[in-house]
């Protein structure tokens, strides 16, 4: 008999947790580990990779042959609830626990690598002051229903990444076998 579960409950949990920590890690690190780009990227990928193990894990329960529609279910399950967990994290962390000056201190890291990869990627120099200038203007405040676009627009982008994931993790049954 089948099991019907999905391994994403479970690893969303366990990603929103490792996610969190890692975020308390780089906060107590300093503010140049916390709004490192390239921790965010190495961040990025190992929530990838965990998100990835929640369709092998579905995989394996299904016999080692799951197709793509299988395979998402667990793997965007498991960006859902990691991706929550760390929506509501952000919110308690800037509404609660950061000082007055974290805002503007993250304004000042988030001008400075807009800068940075507008240049990496040659953009005009009028196209860079204005992107600038829209940030030095923004509201950086976070509110729930900013927090709620923000989890909103992590959805779409970790769906993306999904069905990339459960592009690598299906695997066909044999012509002439049952999954």
């Amino acid at each position: 008999m089948q099991k019907n579960t999905n391994p994403g409950l479970k690893w969303g949990l366990l990603v929103g947790v490792i996610m969190i920590a890692w975020n308390l890690i780089t906060w107590k690190a300093g503010y140049e580990y916390l709004f490192s780009l390239k921790l965010k990227f190495i961040q990025f990928i190992v929530w990838a990779v965990l998100g990835m193990l929640a369709g092998i894990a579905r995989r394996k329960e299904l016999g080692g042959y799951i197709g793509f529609k299988e395979a998402i279910k667990p793997i965007f399950t498991t960006f859902i609830l990691s991706s929550l967990l760390v929506a509501v994290y952000n919110y308690v962390v800037f509404n609660y626990m950061a000082t007055p000056a974290f805002l503007e201190i993250s304004k000042q890291h988030l001008m400075k690598d807009t800068e940075w990869l507008l240049h990496a990627f040659k953009a005009p120099q009028e196209e860079i002051d204005k992107q600038l200038n829209d940030l030095k203007n923004a509201d950086y405040r976070v509110t729930m229903a900013s927090s709620f676009i923000e989890y909103l627009r992590n959805l779409i982008k970790f769906f993306i990444v999904s069905a990339v994931l459960a592009l690598i993790v299906r695997k066909k049954a044999p012509v002439g076998t049952k999954p």
